[in-house]
């Protein structure tokens, strides 16, 4: 752990596995990833939109300091939901729940039936950290792609009903001795929209990034005159005094040097990680 095991940093990125992107090749950027992850303290790396085992596979022995394995298992054996968790520490109590039950409430039939189609491929993995009093949810939210945000957009409902669950997954993951959470992901909702204090919900979570706000989405990669915002999250939950947060950072911001060609991003996401303090090890 960092900080001679009185710290526990805990780190979020969506990979960027979709097919929509002018991304160099996945599994290139994945290498370069994993590379920077190795050399940093983080002791668990929570991953969105790792769609598929051989990504899985791939990323698996790329990080050989992280031997410990969270997720949950789709049909084909890909982690369900994209999600997946990487620690230097041990874990148990690893639960997948998907958002098959959030449906739009706006829009036409075609819209309503596609939104949940993508919801029942989404969801919240919960697990433990073994022996350390902590629960993590590692969330992924349907995308926006109106990038309308306004109250009463056609998303609004669905996201609403999918950070319901995300919050619902965390509490039913904690256990009575428990006494840190952390809550990460691609929420898909802007620092700036009317679903923040929902994704805080209502405040129950201290979000280290609020005072900073910067966007989590690289503004370069976006069309001409769209605005970036801030929409992945690692947000904490415990007794303040006990568990301070000790530092805030983000990584993967610019381009990094490719074998293949010039310098490019590695994911259309910037990385996030947190550093907690701890008042000692806690028994299992």
């Amino acid at each position: 752990m960092g900080d001679g095991a009185k710290t526990l940093t805990v780190a979020s990125l969506n990979v960027c596995c979709g097919v929509r992107n002018t991304l160099p090749p996945l599994k290139e950027r994945a290498a370069g990833i994993c590379a920077l992850i190795e050399r940093t303290d983080v002791d668990v790396v929570n991953l969105q939109e790792v769609w598929t085992p051989g990504l899985l596979a791939f990323l698996r022995a790329r990080l050989p300091s992280f031997p410990f394995l969270a997720r949950g298992t789709g049909l084909l054996g890909q982690p369900a939901g994209g999600l997946v968790a990487f620690s230097r520490m041990p874990l148990r109590s690893a639960v997948y729940r998907s958002f098959r039950r959030a449906r739009a409430r706006r829009g036409g039939v075609l819209f309503r039936a596609g939104a949940a189609a993508s919801a029942g491929l989404q969801g919240v993995l919960t697990y433990e950290l073994t022996g350390r009093r902590t629960v993590v949810g590692n969330a992924h939210l349907t995308a926006n792609h109106d990038g309308d945000w306004s109250p009463g957009n056609r998303y609004e409902a669905l996201q609403s009903a999918q950070l319901e669950a995300v919050h619902e997954a965390v509490r039913g993951a904690r256990r009575p001795d428990t006494r840190l959470s952390f809550l990460v992901g691609d929420f898909n909702v802007p620092s700036s929209s009317g679903l923040y204090r929902a994704a805080v919900d209502g405040g129950t979570w201290r979000d280290p990034f609020a005072a900073a706000d910067l966007p989590t989405f690289q503004a370069a990669l976006l069309p001409d005159g769209a605005r970036a915002h801030r929409v992945d999250y690692v947000l904490v939950h415990g007794d303040p005094e006990c568990h301070p947060v000790t530092g805030a950072d983000v990584f993967l911001t610019e381009p990094v040097p490719l074998r293949s060609g010039p310098a490019a991003h590695l994911s259309d996401h910037v990385g996030q990680l947190v550093r907690v303090g701890l008042p000692g090890a806690a028994a299992d």
